[in-house]
């Protein structure tokens, strides 16, 4: 069974809220080593380059042994495990994401759901979805591009899905969502080395990063082994790829989180 010190009013938290931000054993040098590596895959324009984005990311592309290590750690396996309300899970993907400072622009964000669920699928055990596990690379306060998002609003989609049914295989945004009377959007802050559990079924998304250091976070996303999930299909054989590829870059006793050889 699920071994993580997860007390139950913080597992509550999660379905009531769709995310909930606890302490990891990660130390400080470990954040760093990862945070270093972020910034080598997704390094910042020179001085004078323009920039196509300020969002940078890579998904299901990288094999560094900082960010393996944390993907592969015993605690990120059972935090999953203990959201999905399961004794096995099953890697899905992972993201690493960088937001660079935009000092002279005004705070903004925009918002979408990647994922649909039913109050049955969140009811049942396991859970029938995705679990997102965000490690914070670096402390994230309100001027450093925080995730933003609508506390219960998965639930009062999942209802909504309960009433009319369909399929949602790709991430869609705001405007093509039901006309529920969302709850305003908060920041999502934490602390470098923290890790979030989230769900992506709830209306979440970027933000403007408005102070002068980036945020930079890893993103690693599981299902239960035993069932399924689609989403982002349009990533399917792309992921299925690197899942593949990742195997060897596993420690043995980890390679069980890609499923059988």
């Amino acid at each position: 069974m699920p071994m993580t010190t997860f007390q139950p009013h913080l597992l509550e938290r999660y379905e009531q809220d769709g995310e909930v931000t606890i302490n990891s054993p990660f130390t400080s040098a470990q954040i760093a080593s990862a945070a270093t590596v972020v910034d080598r895959l997704l390094p910042a324009p020179r001085p004078g380059e323009p920039s196509k984005s300020h969002r940078l990311d890579r998904c299901n592309d990288f094999f560094d042994p900082e960010l393996i290590d944390l993907v592969q750690h015993p605690f990120i396996e059972d935090l999953a495990r203990t959201i999905l309300k399961t004794d096995s899970v099953r890697f899905f993907s992972t993201h690493v994401a960088k937001s660079l400072p935009q000092p002279d622009r005004p705070f903004s964000f925009w918002e979408h759901v990647d994922v649909a669920c039913t109050t049955a699928d969140w009811q049942s055990a396991p859970r029938r979805m995705i679990v997102g596990l965000a490690v914070w690379l670096v402390d994230v306060d309100i001027d450093t591009a925080p995730l933003m998002y609508r506390p219960g609003s998965h639930r009062m989609l999942a209802a909504e899905m309960d009433r009319h049914p369909r399929a949602l295989d790709d991430p869609i945004g705001i405007e093509e969502l039901p006309r529920l009377d969302f709850p305003p959007a908060i920041p999502l802050l934490a602390r470098a080395g923290q890790v979030t559990a989230l769900t992506t079924a709830m209306v979440h998304g970027a933000s403007v990063c408005t102070g002068p250091l980036p945020r930079k976070v890893l993103f690693i996303n599981f299902t239960p082994a035993s069932h399924p999930v689609r989403a982002n299909m349009a990533w399917q054989q792309a992921r299925a790829l690197y899942q593949a590829q990742l195997r060897p870059h596993l420690r043995v006793d980890r390679q069980h989180l890609v499923g059988p050889g």
